[in-house]
């Protein structure tokens, strides 16, 4: 199952002793956060009055990311080819730690670590402050877009196959209720009848890459707002973080996962329906600075299609909580009964709302 087990703490000790790191450890401190990985936050006395230094170490989970070595090859690229682009406008690359052995990860107990410089003097949200925020959120993925556009989508490996395909992720949901391993299927009857009504548009897309209209390029794949790291002291995008998903897709892909997160009134789990739906203002500024940074490689397509990627992204997502959600929770992390159903109820009203108001 897709739950990693808990560890000790001398087991994670064991894990993060794998890595290159110098000095003394001083402590070990779990990190909640994301929906996946398991992570850990290690910090080292260096001594002679220097400042201490901290460390991100993630247990990976390799039931979710089946094939390990392409997810930290495709990490090691990225991260490597950000480094070599430089900094712009405040905003740094996420760099690795190697382990002692010289790879990219280590394996502690047949279990895969890897580990990440900490990045100092930042904080995460989970919504935005205000629309100026959202905005430079939107800035800072359109430059990070713009350094990958320089990266062959050729050197990077398919580590999920089909993660942004909505056709591939409708055949899943479809495939989940034909099994109905744990008899939900008959719960989520007007959800399923929602997804129904909107099967046509799951194909545009996919037919633009296929005639050729919009170009498959390298992009993040999960651009929530807590994926970016905010400077503490100036609250300016700092670092892009969670690369797992870097792969070839679609450009409009990584828009429309921003417009879900950041513009959504509402948490990503919220169980009082009426409080879902869009900012429109927040759409705005999304839509301002991710086209002040990315209008100079996207194509007249692209352009034309970001309202519609909101909506086509959002209901994506969606279909895949629901589809866990009938499946038994294999994939998300959750913390209670029907929080995956939660969650994909979520998505569908902020399609509707989408629909309504964009």
């Amino acid at each position: 199952m897709s739950v990693l087990p808990d560890l000790t703490g001398g087991e994670v000790e064991t894990a993060v002793r794998l890595f290159d790191l110098d000095g003394d450890l001083v402590e070990i401190v779990g990190l909640h956060r994301g929906h996946i990985h398991d992570t850990h936050v290690s910090t080292w006395s260096v001594g002679d009055g220097a400042e201490a230094r901290r460390f991100v170490h993630q247990r990976l989970n390799d039931w979710v990311f089946r094939d390990i070595p392409a997810l930290m090859h495709n990490v090691g690229v990225v991260t490597r080819h950000l480094a070599r682009a430089g900094g712009q406008d405040g905003l740094t690359a996420l760099a690795l730690v190697g382990a002692r052995d010289g790879a990219d990860y280590a394996f502690s107990k047949d279990t895969p670590w890897r580990t990440y410089h900490f990045v100092e003097g930042t904080e995460s949200y989970d919504h935005p402050r205000d629309a100026e925020m959202a905005r430079a959120a939107a800035l800072a993925f359109g430059d990070f877009q713009i350094k990958l556009s320089t990266l062959p989508a050729s050197e990077l490996r398919e580590t999920i196959p089909n993660f942004f395909n909505s056709e591939a992720r409708l055949a899943q949901l479809e495939d989940a209720c034909r099994r109905d391993p744990l008899g939900r299927v008959a719960e989520v009857q007007r959800e399923l009848k929602f997804i129904e009504g909107r099967r046509r548009q799951l194909s545009v897309f996919e037919n633009a890459l296929r005639t050729g209209k919009m170009p498959r390029r390298v992009i993040h794949g999960d651009t929530k707002l807590n994926n970016v790291l905010f400077d503490v002291e100036t609250g300016q995008p700092r670092c892009i973080v969670d690369l797992d998903t870097c792969m070839p897709g679609y450009s409009l892909f990584d828009f429309g996962d921003l417009v879900r997160f950041t513009a959504a009134t509402s948490d990503e789990d919220e169980r009082e329906l009426d409080r879902v739906g869009v900012d429109v203002e927040m759409y705005r500024a999304l839509c301002d600075g991710y086209l002040e940074k990315a209008s100079g490689f996207l194509n007249a397509f692209e352009v034309e299609h970001m309202a519609f990627a909101a909506r086509i992204v959002t209901l994506t997502i969606g279909m895949r909580f629901l589809a866990d959600h009938i499946k038994g929770d294999v994939y998300f992390k959750i913390e209670r009964e029907g929080h995956n159903l939660d969650r994909a109820r979520v998505q569908l009203r902020m399609v509707d709302a989408m629909e309504r108001r964009l």
